[in-house]
């Protein structure tokens, strides 16, 4: 499989207080969630972030980068994330998404072609923890979190955005599974399937 000239940026943030630990540490077959996603997904990309804040992690081949602003919101990660990749294209993951599928993470790596985002909609719903994202991006994200609005979506009326329909998304991903996140302790049998 060929590499993209693009980051993987795992989002590492979060308070987790619904699942009562850090997310990212949720042991896998395969190491900890981090090192499980990595290793899902990083053949695609040219470089591997993980963006958070007081992470202490420490795994060959994964950058750590700090979340450099105080605000607590994926945004913050997104920003962060996109300032430290050394690609003008990155893919944004939630590290509480086990099963995210290489081959529909290529598809919005390639519908990203000529915008500043590319981000599936399922269930109706936009997915900004699953997108690609252009550096063209990263003054519009700063200068919403400045105006202190902390949504995710909140800048894509200023951006060029382009949705992945959920009709595409199942050609790559039937069932959807990379939209199933960990939120709670009794999901924890979930990671079993990988």
């Amino acid at each position: 499989m060929d590499r993209e000239d693009a980051t993987l940026i795992i989002l590492a943030g979060g308070e987790s207080r619904r699942m009562g630990r850090p997310k990212h540490l949720l042991p896998t077959p395969c190491g900890c969630l981090i090192e499980h996603l990595a290793g899902r997904l990083g053949d695609c990309f040219t470089e591997i972030l993980v963006v958070g804040r007081d992470l202490d992690l420490s795994i060959d081949g994964l950058r750590v980068v700090e979340d450099a602003r105080p605000e607590q919101s994926p945004l913050v990660g997104i920003h962060g994330g996109l300032t430290a990749a050394t690609t003008d294209l990155s893919f944004v993951v939630a590290c509480d998404l086990p099963f995210a599928k290489p081959t529909l993470v290529r598809r919005i790596l390639s519908a990203a072609s000529d915008v500043d985002i590319a981000v599936p909609v399922v269930r109706g719903y936009l997915e900004p923890l699953f997108a690609a994202y252009r550096r063209s991006a990263l003054d519009t994200i700063a200068e919403t979190l400045d105006r202190g609005i902390l949504k995710v979506t909140a800048c894509y009326d200023r951006l060029r955005i382009r949705e992945v329909p959920e009709i595409e998304v199942r050609r790559y991903d039937p069932d959807l599974a990379s939209f199933v996140n960990l939120n709670v302790p009794e999901q924890l049998h979930l990671l079993a399937r990988l």
